[in-house]
């Protein structure tokens, strides 16, 4: 129910209560005296509440209502008893002084209840801020600890494989090429170029580069690194949609940077949809002007699983995933100042969202 029509139904209440008991009052002869001793007390019933609902004001209202009321009734059927007439309107003056009394303790009741739901709700926010913030130190701590630990094995794996390349590599010149033996050496280069992915991945996320910033379009990004997936999504059956927003301002960003996270999470997509699908793109002016959005949209099948770990270094769904590329993705992106999201579509698919600060006046 809303405020407005329970503010109505007291009000309507306290209307109420006023007539009952004047027309009680005036229906009742005087004889019956004890009956009209007891009708006036009922009338602060209804002052009662106006005050304490509604605060000082409208419990005077109620006050003078009654009142006005009540004087006539006084006036024609008691005036031949000064005494008794005498204490009904000292009774008049208590509701009055009832009315403010009542209202102005109400009033401030309400006030320091909302002061006290407004400090509560304060005390909430800094408690889930104080909470986030112990998350995030948390797992920054972890990650950055996950990074030295990637840095100290990839360096470590890059030094023997250096060492088996250069093993196979005189293998290589040993045997000729029709030797039987050949492919096996074949299969070590391959293996070892693997490998130095592998720690070339490790290192990424480990020691990210620092952003080189440059003014760049956004836009002009996204088209240029269409270009590098259109091959991938037209074997796949995939259609790319690209919808800009000419709005934005070019910003200062590492073009490198970004365009591998948007590449990133577009491969993400189209490997999403073995069976065809559509891959949209679009782009947006938010936070009033402050920020750009790259939402990069899917309709394949979704990530199954904990949303929130999608971004944690080593976690994939995929057999042949490494877990890097969205970590990197998180930490490149974060190293602008920006946020990277991820949430599942209504329908089906997934939504990765790309927020990018704008500088003001850069």
């Amino acid at each position: 129910m809303s405020q407005a029509k329970t503010d109505g139904l007291k009000y309507a209440l306290i209307v109420f209560l006023i007539l009952i008991v004047s027309i009680f009052h005036y229906q009742t002869a005087i004889q019956h005296r004890y009956l009209h001793e007891i009708y006036q007390r009922i009338y602060y019933i209804p002052i009662l509440l106006a005050a304490f609902w509604f605060g000082p004001w409208i419990g005077l209202l109620a006050a003078f209502v009654t009142s006005s009321i009540y004087v006539v009734h006084i006036e024609r059927d008691w005036t031949s008893f000064p005494v008794y007439s005498f204490n009904q309107y000292a009774e008049i003056m208590l509701y009055h002084v009832i009315a403010v009394i009542i209202g102005v303790l109400s009033q401030r009741e309400r006030r320091q209840r909302k002061r006290l739901e407004r400090t509560s709700s304060e005390l909430s926010e800094a408690y889930e801020k104080l909470r986030q913030t112990f998350e995030q130190i948390r797992k920054s701590d972890r990650l950055a600890a996950l990074g030295e630990l990637s840095a100290g094995i990839a360096h470590e794996i890059r030094n023997p494989l250096s060492s088996i390349k250069g093993s196979a590599e005189i293998l290589e010149e040993a045997f000729d090429e029709n030797h039987p033996k050949q492919e096996f050496v074949g299969i070590i280069n391959e293996e070892v170029a693997r490998l130095n992915s592998l720690v070339a991945e490790f290192l990424k996320f480990a020691r990210p580069p620092k952003p080189s910033a440059e003014t760049t379009s956004v836009n002009d990004l996204i088209s240029s690194t269409l270009l590098l997936v259109t091959r991938e999504a037209e074997t796949g059956s995939v259609t790319v949609e690209f919808s800009p927003d000419q709005r934005i301002p070019p910003m200062k960003l590492d073009p490198d940077q970004i365009r591998q996270v948007i590449l990133n999470v577009m491969l993400n997509g189209i490997q999403a949809m073995p069976e065809g699908g559509l891959l949209r793109v679009k782009t947006s002016l938010r936070n009033r002007g402050k920020s750009a959005v790259v939402d990069i949209i899917d309709t394949g099948e979704g990530i199954q699983g904990d949303l929130e770990r999608i971004f944690d270094p080593f976690f994939t769904t995929r057999a042949d995933g490494t877990g890097l590329g969205l970590a990197v993705s998180h930490q490149l992106v974060e190293n602008h100042g920006g946020v990277i999201s991820a949430h599942r579509n209504a329908d089906r698919g997934m939504t990765f969202r790309l927020q990018l600060p704008i500088e003001v006046n850069q």
